[in-house]
C-alpha cells in the first residue's frame, strides 16, 4: 500500500471520529433548551458513539482485545437507543407495544447470541444484521404512516423525520457489509473496503444528524392551528346587496 493510499485512510478515519461531535454541537446550538423526549434519546445516543468512537480508537492503538466485547456492547446499546426513540414517536398504542417487544426480544437475542453461540470471539454479523433489518423495517413504516397522514407535507421540515431517514440510509447502506464481516475478516481486500464504506456512512449519519437538530419537534407542528375563515358581519352582506 502506497504512502498516499495510507494518508488518506488516515484522514477519512480522523475525520470519521470528529464528526460524532457534529450533531452534539449542532445540539447544543439550536436545541439546548429543549426537553423532548425524543430529542434525549438521540442526544444520550450522540453522547454513547462519541465514547464508543474513543474507546474504539484507543483498543486499536494498545491492540486490545476488548474491542470484539465494544463492538457486541455497541450494537445492544444502539438497539436500545433507538428502539425507545420509536416506541416514543409512534402514536397508537398497539405500535408502541410491538415496538416494546421487538426491542425487548432483540435485547435477549443478541445477548445470549454473543455469550453462548459466539462466545466472546468475534464480531457478531448475525445479531447485527437482525439489528439492520428491525430498524430499516421501522424507519420504512413509520414514514409510511406519516406520509399516509393529514399533516404528510410538515413531516419533511420535522425532527423525527429527519432522524429517520438518517438511520434507514445508515442502516440500509452497511446491512450487508456488517452480514458478512465475520466470514470475510481475514480477507485483506475486504477490510480496507470495510473500513471506507463503515467509517463513510458513519459520517454521513453524523452529517445527518446535524441537519436533524436544525429541524422542528414534531409536537411543535402538531400544535399548530388549522387555518379558518375569516367571521364576516352581517352589514357586509347588506352593503354588498344594496349595491
Amino acid at each position: 500500500m502506497t504512502q498516499k493510499i495510507i494518508t488518506i485512510l488516515k484522514l477519512l478515519l480522523y475525520t470519521g471520529i470528529f464528526s460524532t461531535l457534529l450533531p452534539l454541537i449542532f445540539f447544543l446550538l439550536f436545541k439546548r433548551n429543549n426537553k423532548e423526549k425524543e430529542l434525549k434519546v438521540i442526544l444520550f445516543y450522540i453522547l454513547y458513539c462519541i465514547v464508543n468512537e474513543g474507546l474504539s480508537f484507543y483498543f486499536q492503538i494498545t491492540r486490545s482485545t476488548n474491542t470484539t466485547i465494544l463492538f457486541a456492547l455497541y450494537n445492544i446499546v444502539e438497539f436500545s437507543f433507538l428502539g425507545y426513540f420509536f416506541y416514543l414517536i409512534f402514536r397508537k398504542q398497539i405500535e408502541k407495544k410491538i415496538t416494546f417487544y421487538i426491542g425487548i426480544s432483540y435485547i435477549l437475542f443478541a445477548s445470549i447470541d454473543f455469550i453462548y453461540f459466539n462466545k466472546w470471539k468475534a464480531f457478531d454479523s448475525f445479531a447485527s444484521g437482525i439489528e439492520s433489518i428491525i430498524i430499516i423495517l421501522l424507519c420504512i413504516y413509520f414514514l409510511f404512516s406519516q406520509i399516509k397522514g393529514s399533516n404528510s407535507l410538515l413531516i419533511y421540515s420535522t425532527f423525527n423525520f429527519w432522524v429517520v431517514i438518517t438511520f434507514l440510509i445508515y442502516f440500509s447502506g452497511t446491512f450487508f457489509l456488517y452480514l458478512i464481516a465475520d466470514s470475510m475478516r481475514e480477507n485483506v481486500y475486504f477490510q480496507k473496503l470495510y473500513f471506507i464504506i463503515n467509517i463513510s456512512f458513519n459520517i454521513l449519519k453524523n452529517i445527518l444528524l446535524c441537519v436533524a437538530m436544525t429541524m422542528k419537534i414534531n409536537h411543535t407542528i402538531d400544535k399548530q392551528p388549522t387555518p379558518s375563515l375569516p367571521e364576516l358581519d352581517d352589514d357586509i352582506f347588506f352593503y354588498n346587496n344594496k349595491n
